[in-house]
């Protein structure tokens, strides 16, 4: 009798490889405890990478502060909103240029980690962390991407609260044509791919590799959510943790939590904007 074979997007069981195995990253995000041991230390590589990379934003800060109005890196500025919500005044005088400044060198330090993580093994980001992005991805990706966005406005508008303060102060700097671009490029581009390949690919990964999967997604979520610093924001950021975990889960790479992330900061900030 010829065995039934699993959908392709079948959810991945946790006690083995996720079904992508023929291109050999797909074990790197539904793995369980008995993985590579190679992946056992990724947890801790990509907590320490994002502690180095806001030192180093701290240190651009310094350099670069005298160019600047006041200014702070972005987990900095999150930071200080937890306690007086008007730094957001400040943050919003700001130059797009210095934010952009500012935090290129936060996230070249969580590449220059995500790197280390395959440096030397002779693999790739596509085959470790799962890089790839499929035609099918993008539909998904984008209809997850919104559908998060939409649900989580539903959820605080029946608790009453807004939630869009921070986003909105800063598309507040991306103001004409020129400006709306370069906020895309920022927040709906390059903010996705690097938070994905640290987050979904070296923390949920190495998570994986040590603990049931579905724990795994789950505590990314919530680191995912801690270190933006917003406590209003807080368990918004939880479900798209939630959503772009379970996408990369789901399909054993990267590409559709890459451009769920994509979409659903780029309807924020066209929305924003718009409005």
């Amino acid at each position: 009798m010829t065995p039934v074979r699993r959908p392709a997007l079948a959810f991945p069981a946790v006690d083995r490889p996720a079904h992508d195995t023929a291109d050999g990253f797909g074990d790197a995000l539904g793995v369980a405890a008995e993985g590579p041991p190679r992946r056992q230390g990724w947890a801790a590589l990509a907590v320490g990478g994002w502690l180095v990379s806001q030192v180093v934003g701290a240190v651009a800060f310094l350099v670069l502060n005298p160019l600047f109005v006041v200014a702070g890196t972005a987990s900095g500025v999150a930071a200080a909103a937890a306690l007086d919500d008007e730094v957001f005044a400040l943050a919003a005088g700001t130059p797009l240029v210095a934010l952009a400044l500012l935090q290129a060198p936060v996230w070249a330090t969580q590449l220059a980690t995500v790197a280390a993580a395959t440096a030397g093994r002779g693999r790739s980001l596509r085959r470790d962390l799962g890089l790839v992005v499929r035609p099918s991805d993008i539909g998904v990706g984008i209809a997850c991407g919104v559908a998060a966005q939409l649900l989580i406005a539903v959820v605080y508008l029946l608790a009453g609260v807004d939630e869009d303060g921070p986003a909105r102060q800063l598309t507040s700097k991306g103001a004409g044509t020129a400006g709306l671009i370069g906020m895309l490029l920022l927040l709906a581009v390059v903010a996705p791919i690097v938070e994905e390949l640290l987050f979904r690919g070296l923390l949920q990964g190495g998570l994986a590799a040590r603990m049931d999967a579905r724990l795994a997604l789950a505590l990314t979520s919530v680191a995912f959510a801690a270190v933006h610093f917003q406590p209003v924001q807080f368990p918004g950021l939880v479900i798209a943790g939630l959503v772009f975990g379970g996408l990369a889960l789901r399909a054993g790479r990267l590409g559709p939590a890459i451009v769920a992330h994509m979409a659903f900061n780029a309807f924020t900030v066209t929305l924003l904007a718009l409005s």
